[in-house]
């Protein structure tokens, strides 16, 4: 099962899901019931980086910047299509959000009667669209054959038919024909009624026998027209006889009474018998309420609204080709169009064919003509998603004549589209009404398939082809975008023209180079013997050097190894599921235990070096030299006494041993302000190793002293190859650079070097070889190449290869240099990068306001570090910019949420406010999407504060470093009110 499987199955699978969104790192579930789910299986699928329960069956996972893609996984499953409840959006800004934005613009935003009624329509049709535009295509294949001759007119039912045609004709007609059972289903499905129920009521008046009683009948005259009447129950009920075939308004106005009436019942009868009595008491009433008097008015309903519209139509079919056409822009956003499609159904039933579709056709085509312009203007700006989004749209357009995926894609995102799209209805009607109006005899989706099933071909594919040209034409020449945006995609086109030109120039000057590396190997051939030896001492003074300052071994990550970690402080023993902090209890934070102390001195549990020591003296981070890192936290939200009740001993960066003091606590202090001294003590790099368990000595008994053992660390057993020893780390198989020269090992290719598991030796390359490693914490010893290998720390290979006299005193040159300046970049990093060794970078201040400590930030999700380390900022600005030069990898169309990776190799998320996703943009102004290039100061969205504090939405906004594991510490830098660009975060690389 994969993780998107495991995470729906683990909050109690689709059937659960209420409602699923996201945000920026979370998947935001509305759940029937959260009660039984069990929060460590959650938390133990890969990817997730934390759950949340909330009250009101709300449930989020965090799962950091891959939501989206995790989003879109679990929507994909077959569970979530075919038996979940869930909806939601892929992501604010989406299809279905501009989708219901339109519609709040119009009465169904205002009127919730409204908008629930439109809801069933489209619900009760939306379902079978598919089996529709199956249905649509071979009715056009049969009307292409009708006019091409090969058979007599196949819509008159007095033409005879050969068996193969009449076989083919049933192949569409069955569709129609079974049409009110289909709608029965969905809309009796839609208002909660047992779907089968609904259908079985409105198959009794669709079968045969029902319209053989047509033989007993009367003929009567009623509202015009000729009815038939069989009285049944001694002559006292008349049932009026129709042939219900193709007819969709009975089935509403039935699903309509009969979702309520199967609420009421049960409600009202016992569970123990309801799958009995239920159906039985459904069936008894609505059978008879249908085929007695909801058939009947669904019948006379329907003929009343298409009589009105031929009315229209026959009145001046001019008129009618222009209004239909220009109306539809506005009714598809609304859902208003579902009523039209039932009437063009019984046109076609009861007078043989439709007038409505040939209109619909133009702004259909208009609609596709501005999703063309847009596809051209995005192939020329290179814009790769707007190409995608309009290529799917135009082909569901123009092969299916489905016009949603242009009008929520594209048009209602771009307020400059609809004057284009409108031009191309008008003018497309103004053709057909010209033409006298045009009539098809089927139901049929109006794409370039369908054009042979209407009454006039010619005129109705000229009428289309004006439409889809002028709307496209006025896109393509007077853009679907403002001047901004315009300005902006001219923007990204040169960025990436940039980019290129600059990639060609760094490709040709790297061919300079190789030519040059080249020359000069050449002429350094010649040198080579007599630089040999001179290299050869040089490289021994350095390698004695480097054996001086070789960094202990990481022993607790050897093989097998067994290391056990001393209490800091003396007190009991509290497991660490019982911790009364679900961070810590859950290991969120890491694995260990909790110790109630009995002291108030907190030492340190072994040798190493302290990279977190916190002011208010609450917690302390260390990094063993055995490779564990460890968190000793000092009581349970001790950080909101400031520091009051604490004595520090020690700051970031200090040297430790074992037994040296870090702080020291006044307990009564901290209790009597109403917080737990329970202390959680935590390996917080547990992934490196097997397990870190609970050491077994604690489980009996639970009081100890300052240096008992209370965790028990097991490293991961050997990789395939190596051999280890159980519980103890190997021997180090290896010579230390000034060992290796001093044996006289130093031929040409060969390594003199294998360091020891977590050892640090500075390099040397001797007669081409490559000798050493990285310098040992707080020392600097460069290394040393004796032919044109760069001499600094993790010395590499040069290009400019090897015993050449010029390479040797580059090398010469390149030591010194290390030398003078205390360190080398040796990852690969670019100067100033945030990842060289030891490098310290300030990230600014992204909005004007006042600093919050990240776990006073009002969302455990962000407070806890889950998503990543900063601060949080209050704003009293109302503009977010980008605090350095960089790409935007997450831009939340909703303006709450943007992640940006800064040059120097920090990423950084920005989330205005706490779940101001729920606004669904309203009160942002976005400024940028995704894959832009910002420097520091631009502008990345401008927000209106009274908008979202009136919403009961908190304004802190969290400030983030979401790749903290790649530095050595991610700290706050400011206190109280910053400005934009003032350093608020500190990050230091590691050494």
């Amino acid at each position: 099962m994969n993780a998107p499987a495991e995470i729906l199955a683990s909050i109690g699978g689709a059937d659960n899901v209420e409602n699923l969104t996201h945000c920026a790192t979370r998947l935001r579930f509305q759940l029937h019931d959260n009660s039984g789910i069990d929060e460590k299986q959650v938390e133990s699928i890969p990817g997730v980086m934390g759950a949340v329960s909330q009250s009101g069956n709300r449930y989020q996972v965090v799962i950091g910047g891959a939501v989206e893609s995790v989003y879109n996984d679990i929507m994909a499953l077959p569970e979530m299509k075919e038996g979940g409840s869930a909806t939601g959006t892929q992501k604010s800004g989406s299809n279905a959000d501009v989708k219901s934005a339109a519609k709040e613009k119009g009465p169904r935003g205002r009127f919730t009667w409204l908008d629930s009624f439109f809801d069933f329509l489209g619900d009760s049709f939306r379902p079978i669209l598919g089996s529709l535009l199956g249905a649509s295509l071979i009715i056009t294949f049969m009307a292409l054959m009708g006019t091409l001759g090969v058979i007599g007119n196949w819509a008159d039912p007095r033409t005879e038919l050969s068996p193969t045609w009449q076989f083919i004709n049933l192949c569409w007609r069955c569709v129609f024909y079974f049409l009110p059972l289909m709608v029965a289903y969905n809309a009796s499905k839609k208002l909660g009624a047992d779907p089968w129920i609904g259908f079985a009521v409105m198959a009794v008046v669709m079968l045969p026998g029902f319209t053989s009683l047509g033989q007993y009948a009367t003929h009567l005259t009623f509202a015009g027209s000729e009815i038939n009447v069989v009285r049944l129950f001694g002559g006292h009920l008349p049932l009026t006889i129709f042939d219900y075939g193709s007819q969709v308004f009975p089935p509403l106005l039935m699903a309509a009474v009969l979702g309520p009436l199967y609420k009421l019942l049960k409600k009202i009868i016992s569970p123990n018998v309801q799958l009995i009595f239920v159906p039985f008491l459904s069936m008894l009433i609505m059978i008879p309420l249908t085929a007695f008097l909801i058939g009947p008015l669904g019948v006379y309903a329907g003929a009343g609204l298409a009589n009105g519209l031929k009315a229209v139509n026959d009145f001046s079919p001019f008129i009618f080709a222009i209004l239909i056409p220009m109306l539809y822009p506005f009714m598809v956003p609304l859902g208003l169009h579902w009523p039209l499609n039932a009437i063009m159904l019984l046109n076609i039933q009861t007078l043989g064919f439709d007038f409505i579709q040939g209109p619909m056709g133009a702004w259909n085509f208009a609609c596709f003509g501005a999703t063309a312009g847009v596809l051209f203007l995005s192939v020329r700006d290179r814009d790769v998603t707007m190409r995608q989004t309009a290529t799917g749209a135009l082909a569901a357009g123009l092969l299916g004549g489905i016009s949603e995926p242009s009008l929520y894609g594209i048009h209602l995102r771009f307020k400059r589209i609809y004057p284009r799209i409108l031009v191309g209805c008008f003018l497309g009607g103004l053709v057909q009404g010209i033409g006298g109006g045009l009539t098809t005899n089927a139901f049929v989706f109006t794409s370039l398939l369908t054009i042979p099933a209407f009454s006039n071909i010619p005129l109705y594919a000229i009428s289309i082809a004006v439409a889809f040209f002028s709307s496209m034409l006025l896109v393509v020449f007077f853009d679907y975008r403002t001047a901004d945006e315009r300005a902006e995609a001219a923007k990204v086109r040169a960025t990436e023209d940039a980019d290129q030109a600059a990639e060609e120039a760094r490709k040709a000057s790297a061919e300079a180079h190789k030519a040059e590396l080249r020359a000069d190997d050449a002429e350094a051939r010649a040198d080579q013997a007599e630089q040999r030896a001179a290299t050869t001492t040089v490289a021994a003074e350095r390698a004695a050097q480097v054996a001086t300052a070789v960094a202990p071994a990481r022993t607790a990550l050897a093989p097998n190894a067994v290391t056990q970690i001393a209490s800091p402080v003396a007190g009991y023993v509290v497991p660490l599921d019982k911790v009364p902090d679900p961070v810590f209890a859950k290991g969120t934070v890491g694995l260990g235990v909790g110790i109630d102390p009995t002291g108030d001195t907190i030492t340190s549990p072994g040798d190493g070096k302290i990279i977190v020591a916190q002011d208010t003296g609450h917690a302390f981070g260390i990094k063993l030299d055995n490779g564990i890192e460890l968190l000793i936290h000092v009581g349970i939200d001790t950080v909101n006494l400031g520091g009051t009740g604490f004595d520090v001993h020690v700051a970031r960066g200090d040297r430790v041993t074992t037994g040296d003091v870090l702080v020291r606590f006044d307990r009564k202090v901290i209790e009597s302000a109403g917080y737990s001294m329970i202390t959680p003590v935590l390996v917080t790099n547990p992934r490196k190793f097997a397990s870190v368990t609970q050491a077994p000595a604690t489980l009996s008994s639970a009081l100890v002293a300052p240096g008992d053992t209370i965790i028990t660390v097991t490293a991961k057993p050997p990789k395939d190859g190596a051999a280890a020893a159980p519980g103890t780390p190997p021997a180090p198989a290896h010579r230390s650079a000034a060992q290796a020269v001093a044996a006289g090992d130093s031929k040409a290719g060969a390594s003199a070097s294998t360091e020891a598991p977590g050892s640090s030796v500075g390099g040397a390359s001797v007669g081409g070889a490559s000798v050493g490693g990285s310098p040992a914490p707080g020392s600097t010893v460069p290394g040393v190449s004796a032919h044109g290998v760069s001499a600094h720390g993790d010395a590499q290979a040069s290009p400019q290869g090897t015993g050449t006299a010029d390479g040797a005193r580059r090398a010469a040159t390149t030591a010194g240099a290390a030398d003078s300046s205390g360190s080398a970049a040796a990852s690969g990093a670019a100067p100033g990068s945030a990842l060289v060794a030891g490098a310290v970078t300030e990230i600014g201040s992204p909005v004007a306001g006042r600093v919050v400590a990240l776990s006073d930030v009002p969302d455990p999700v962000f407070s806890k570090g889950i998503v990543g380390l900063g601060v949080g900022i209050d704003p009293t600005g109302d503009t977010i910019t980008s605090p350095g030069d960089g790409k935007i990898i997450v831009a939340q169309d909703t303006g709450h949420a943007f992640g940006i990776k800064l040059d120097n190799g920090i990423e950084l998320l920005i989330h205005v406010g706490i779940d101001t996703v729920n606004l669904g943009g309203t009160g942002f102004d976005v400024h940028v999407a995704r894959g832009d290039r910002v420097t520091t100061g631009d502008v990345l969205v401008r927000f209106d504060r009274k908008v979202i504090e009136s919403a009961g939405y908190s304004m802190i906004t969290p400030v983030l470093v979401t790749n903290p594991r790649k530095f050595a510490s991610v700290t706050q830098a400011a206190q109280g009110a910053v400005t934009p660009g003032e350093g608020i975060i500190t990050v230091t690389a590691k050494q």
